[in-house]
């Protein structure tokens, strides 16, 4: 039997670019007006040669002490830093610039030295992930959460991503959006339709790119509402990805059929049916069987798992609201001395870079604390929320689900106690619904 050789290349010394690094440095150091304009999106690791990235943390921190940036105040900035040698001296310095006539093509020479960066560090992070795939002992799952992450990261380095934009830019971008936004109006509802008529003439519907909260003590209807809330927009057309963390998805798809139906759940449980209600139930189950709407239900979620997978659905099948149900049930990364307050603020800043990032309303249920039941009428505030931290600083939208002591009436009414862009109802009359 013939044994082969393992061949191990060293590709990461393959990928760079020195004339490309040169002419992104000599830019910067012989026109002033180019540092404010790269310095934000670069970083010394871009910069594959020592001396090149010795060069560059000159410049940033010249930049930083409001120094000129040229030839002579970076060599006097290596010098104080102690890196001169290193950096070839003032004749390194020099030679930076030999090739540069001109900084005009700066963004498409960072964009060059961007790629060639992401080349290095995808092979670094691949090649450690192929050896954790060789290891049985590693979580695949956690194994595949963390590459995630570890490429999100890479792609927001880009030195173009820049949210730096002038006024006209803005307002024209203002504009395109009003008018997709009238254009696409329905009798006032600009977004995903909330099947409650007040709520929609308050918010306009589920606006993309926005955190909702649905509050509520336990046992009050949390779920069902964000069920009604997922099959109204299902029913529209909407693609829905929802999330259950505490139920099988059977006991959601349970849920949704008494719902849609209008039949009682408690001679259901107790497997007491008419044939007049297994009627029912079958045309709901024709009504709601062919929506656009994905549940989960993978036990012990994480926030990062979560993401992860509205990420793929989105690339897969696209996804137009998610729901979580609900949040105090999501993991995090345990870290020695952090508080459940300030997991559960992690959750809360990662969704809402979610929403952001997929650009579709996410809605996340939440349990109010006990608080609330000592208060005078059991109406729910702000402060009621449990665990509170940022969730009300990152929500755009926070409802919170009450019901009113009217003399014994089942009244259902939903408090808005936050709108980032629009009226709240707190101190109101809430929204009443069935």
């Amino acid at each position: 039997m013939v044994k082969t050789k393992k061949l191990t290349l060293n590709f990461e010394k393959m990928i760079y670019n020195e004339e490309i690094e040169e002419a992104v440095l000599g830019a910067l150091l012989i026109d002033t007006a180019v540092a404010g304009e790269v310095l934000g999106g670069l970083n010394p690791d871009m910069f594959y040669i020592e001396k090149h990235r010795l060069i560059y943390e000159a410049v940033v921190s010249a930049f930083n002490a409001n120094k000129p940036i040229d030839i002579l105040v970076v060599t006097e900035e290596l010098r104080q830093l102690g890196t001169l040698e290193r950096a070839g001296g003032p004749l390194g310095v020099v030679t930076v610039t030999r090739t540069m006539l001109s900084s005009a093509h700066i963004q498409r020479h960072c964009l060059i030295l961007y790629e060639y960066y992401v080349r290095r560090e995808l092979w670094k992070i691949l090649s450690a992930e192929i050896a954790g795939c060789e290891d049985m002992t590693v979580d695949v799952l956690e194994q595949v959460i963390r590459l995630q992450k570890e490429l999100d990261l890479l792609l927001n380095r880009s030195p173009l991503e820049s949210h730096l934009k002038r006024v006209d830019e803005v307002m024209e971008l203002t504009m395109e959006r009003i008018r997709r936004r009238v254009s696409g109006s329905r009798q006032g509802v600009t977004g995903i339709p909330t099947g409650i008529p007040k709520l929609d003439e308050i918010t306009g519907g589920w606006q993309p790119g926005n955190l909702i909260l649905t509050a509520a003590r336990p046992g009050m209807g949390k779920t069902q509402l964000d069920l009604r809330f997922a099959t109204t927009a299902a029913k529209e057309g909407y693609t829905v990805l929802f999330f259950t963390l505490e139920m099988m998805n059977v006991e959601v798809g349970e849920r949704m059929l008494l719902v849609d139906s209008g039949i009682d759940y408690r001679p259901v449980k107790r497997g007491i049916v008419s044939e007049s209600d297994m009627a029912c139930l079958d045309l709901a189950l024709k009504r709601v069987g062919g929506l656009p709407l994905y549940i989960d239900d993978t036990p012990y979620i994480s926030i990062d798992q979560l993401c992860c997978i509205a990420k793929g659905m989105k690339a897969k099948r696209g996804v137009d609201l998610v729901i979580v149900d609900y949040l105090q049930l999501l993991g995090v990364v345990a870290k020695h001395g952090r508080t459940r307050e300030q997991e559960v603020s992690e959750c809360t800043r990662k969704l809402k870079s979610l929403a952001r990032m997929l650009d579709c309303p996410v809605i996340v249920s939440s349990q109010l604390n006990r608080q609330v039941e000592s208060s005078y009428d059991h109406r729910p505030e702000l402060r009621h929320l449990r665990e509170s931290g940022a969730i009300e600083q990152d929500a755009d939208l926070v409802l919170m689900l009450w019901c009113p002591d009217n003399g014994g009436s089942p009244r259902r009414e939903l408090i808005v106690a936050k709108n980032r862009h629009g009226e709240i109802t707190q101190g109101k009359e809430g929204i009443e619904f069935g």
